[in-house]
């Protein structure tokens, strides 16, 4: 974040020119220069170095060098044929192969020892041209044997060249390089020691003495191109210019001129007015101001430049630590969870690395960067408290970037605030268009407002926002690739994800409504159950709701054995043992786990599967193998009659398993009135509790009181009772009567209580969410207690 604050002031100054002067009257604290603008000193620094004229150095040997280098090309041509020669009139007169050998490795050592490189196909036209010349040679009669050789034709030229080119200085740098209207030339003898200034246009550069070389070759061998480019490395090899240029020399001057620009321009004198308040800031009031930020600066030495850097970094960390203090204390499962943690670290980095970007764009400025993007992200993906906590640390961090801009910051609050309200109800990844354009309406609106009060509405600022918005609001249409990219990098399931998992018409759920659809309709009601309950108590309401429609998916293996699925008839269980019947039944947990794994349900989706039934016990079964146990039997083990586990960890997954087993039992009464359904309610929340199958959940008793008044409020809505008619019988008196004005105390059927365990139909089984279901405590806890159940 530091990196990104602008480096080059140390004191910011938050106008620019137009903008009115809002505080107080400004009263210059000292005497101070005027600084020039940036853009006038550059221009001057420009105009000295078009102007400075370039060193260059006097090489008084110059001609003599080139003409000596000229002279040793023309001997190595001279030895090299004359090698050649005897060569080939060795081989024609027949003589012995070692003289020939001799001969013709002389030849060689001297085509190697050239100063310049010569192609094979130039060495060719050399040699037949210097054989023509030779009648004894066999290749005399391959070329016109009229006037002097190639080789020497072309260092006749070059000769002439030389000649005509040093008619004038000549530099060892191109010409149009010499932008300055004169040069210096020192003569560095120390005999005749001077410098002299000599007009740039009486100096040849060394692409136009090439130039000059390549048209007068072309004039004496024509259009071969292989000879030209001989010629050219001949002029090359032996021109030596005469100016050599000093590039030390010249950036001494250079910097010895640059050092005499003055940087400032008159003198503000000490308790003068500077700019009063309501005035609008001109240009001199600007380079004023700015002028001031610098003599402060100076005036602090690196005192100064220490102490701003550290107010900077206390203003972050105050802005930071607001954000991940409410997160410490309020949301502390966020704050616990490493990839959570991740997750806002980078999306943070994302808008502070969009913070530095900005600086070095001029097209765009600080509205371009996506802060709304992060708003839509952290609603999505946490809550929307976290989106507008987020979207206020990152507006306020941004602001003090951007040199303390209170007008981004509102901008930016009130667009991040828009986009966390347009996403808290969204349906579908396509809503992320309308939040898009309500967020570019949002800045808008409040550009509109900050335009009316400029002095000029229609400046170039105006036009640059406008860019900027859009483009941001462009960028906005990112949020549904990244969000997608989020959920699988970091494994999270956002509420768009769970919606789209609640659509009932996705194959895993229609494949259990055909395949058990007693289940089907048992998830559907527990489904009901578990939203309303969690909406009641403020927890993740989608999330239960979801968890709880496939919580039971692994019953569609074997819907036979499962009560709600089975028909009036043989029930499979009669024919197997009841440790046979646990192991069936318990199935369904791996089972439904294996399934959703097939299907690629998010893992906080899977973790509703197993938690449902906690660590309970099947004890009908169990009972009954008790039943079945002969003397000498092994005693039953317990654990052989309970659900893996594990037992609930988060409030979803509490509210999922009381609902479930509510929903079971409540259709085992025989007369569901509201009484009996809150006896029954009170009578498995206890049950729960007792066993401690809660304990790991953070649901506390306030919580299972508004959850029972939840489920008791849905359920005598399910099973409300008509209007008895006068010709109706009277129902028949339970056992216990009604005297007193109570109702009989019910009973939950083993198998209802859970809808797991199946009704064996020899017998009436004892009451129980699959088994007994102990009774209420007869005082409820106690203050202390109400805190938390775990």
């Amino acid at each position: 974040t530091m990196l990104a604050f602008p480096r080059v002031r140390f004191y910011e100054n938050t106008t620019e020119v137009g903008d009115v002067w809002l505080d107080e009257d400004l009263i210059a604290p000292f005497n101070f220069p005027i600084r020039l603008p940036e853009a006038e000193l550059e221009a001057k620094r420009d105009s000295v170095r078009e102007n400075e004229p370039p060193v260059f150095a006097l090489d008084p040997d110059a001609v003599d060098v080139t003409q000596a280098r000229l002279d040793t090309l023309a001997d190595h041509f001279d030895a090299t044929f004359e090698a050649y020669a005897a060569w080939q009139l060795a081989k024609t007169r027949e003589q012995d192969a070692e003289a020939i050998d001799t001969d013709s490795l002389r030849y060689q050592q001297e085509r190697a020892a050239m100063p310049i490189e010569i192609s094979e196909t130039q060495w060719d036209a050399l040699l037949t041209s210097f054989a023509a010349r030779i009648g004894t040679l066999p290749a005399a009669s391959r070329a016109d044997a009229s006037g002097p050789a190639l080789h020497s034709r072309l260092l006749r030229t070059v000769r002439g060249l030389r000649e005509q080119v040093f008619k004038r200085e000549v530099v060892d740098i191109p010409g149009d390089s010499l932008r300055a209207d004169e040069l210096i030339i020192r003569n560095e003898d120390p005999r005749v020691r001077d410098e002299r200034a000599i007009p740039s246009r009486d100096v040849l550069g060394l692409d136009t003495a090439i130039s000059q070389a390549r048209r007068a070759l072309e004039r004496e061998v024509g259009e071969d191109r292989d000879l030209v480019l001989l010629g050219l490395a001949m002029f090359r090899h032996a021109f030596r210019p005469s100016l050599r240029y000093q590039r030390n020399a010249t950036e001494q001057r250079l910097q010895e001129q640059m050092a005499e620009i003055r940087p400032t321009r008159g003198l503000v004198r000490q308790d003068i007015t500077i700019v009063r308040r309501g005035d609008e800031v001109t240009p001199e009031v600007y380079e004023q101001l700015v002028s001031l930020e610098y003599a402060q600066r100076d005036r602090s030495g690196n005192i100064g430049v220490y102490r701003t850097w550290f107010g900077k970094v206390l203003l972050v960390l105050a802005a930071y630590f607001i954000f991940f203090f409410y997160l410490y204390l309020l949301r502390r499962q966020v704050y616990s969870d490493t990839r959570s943690m991740l997750l806002i670290t980078l999306l943070f980095a994302g808008v502070v690395v969009g913070y530095l970007l900005v600086g070095y764009v001029d097209v765009f400025n600080e509205l371009i960067v996506p802060v709304a993007l992060v708003s839509i992200l952290l609603t999505i993906i946490f809550d929307s408290r976290v989106g507008m906590f987020g979207t206020v640390t990152l507006a306020v961090v941004g602001g003090m970037v951007f040199g303390f801009d209170f007008e981004f910051t509102f901008a930016t609050i009130f667009a991040g605030f828009t986009a966390v309200f347009s996403v808290r109800e969204v349906k579908t990844r396509s809503d992320l268009v309308l939040s898009a354009a309500l967020v570019v309406g949002a800045y808008l609106l409040v550009g509109l407002g900050y335009t009316l009060l400029r002095v000029d509405p229609l400046d170039a600022r105006l036009f640059m926002d406008l860019r900027s918005v859009m483009v941001g609001g462009v960028l906005l249409l990112l949020a549904s690739p990244v969000l997608w990219l989020i959920e699988r990098t970091f494994n999270v399931t956002t509420d768009l994800a769970l919606l789209e998992l609640s659509d009932t018409n996705r194959d895993l759920l229609k494949n259990l409504s055909l395949r058990a659809p007693g289940t089907f309709n048992h998830v559907l009601q527990v489904a009901n159950l578990a939203e309303a309950a969690a909406d009641a108590i403020g927890a993740n309401a989608l999330r239960a709701r979801v968890g709880a429609l496939y919580h039971d998916i692994g019953k569609m293996l074997k819907p036979e054995y499962f009560i709600e699925n089975q028909q009036p008839g043989e029930n499979p269980h009669d024919r197997i043992t009841p440790y046979m019947s646990a192991l069936i039944i318990a199935a369904h947990v791996k089972d439904g786990l294996e399934l959703g794994r097939e299907n690629s349900l998010p893992q906080v989706v899977l973790d509703f599967i197993p938690t449902h039934h906690g660590t309970t016990m099947m004890e009908f079964f169990y009972r009954r193998a008790v039943e079945l146990q002969e003397p000498d039997d092994v005693p039953v083990d317990e654990a052989e009659f309970r659900y893996p586990g594990p037992r609930p960890h988060t409030v979803e997954q509490a509210i999922v398993m009381l609902a479930d087993s509510v929903e079971a039992a409540s259709r085992s009464l025989d007369k569901p009135t509201p009484r009996r359904l809150e006896t029954l309610i009170d009578t498995l929340f206890s049950a729960r509790v007792e066993d401690g199958q809660l304990g790991a959940s953070p649901l506390t008793f306030a919580d299972l009181s508004r959850i029972k008044e939840t489920f008791l409020s849905i359920l005598s809505g399910i099973y409300h009772f008509r209007v008895k008619y006068p010709d109706q019988p009277d129902e028949p008196q339970s056992p216990a009567g009604d005297s007193g004005g109570t109702e009989e105390q019910p009973t939950v059927p083993e198998g209802r209580a859970g809808l797991d365990v199946q009704v064996l139909p020899t017998r009436r089984r004892p009451g129980g969410s699959e088994g007994s279901v102990p009774s209420p405590p007869e005082a409820g806890p106690s203050s202390s207690e109400r805190s938390s159940i775990g």
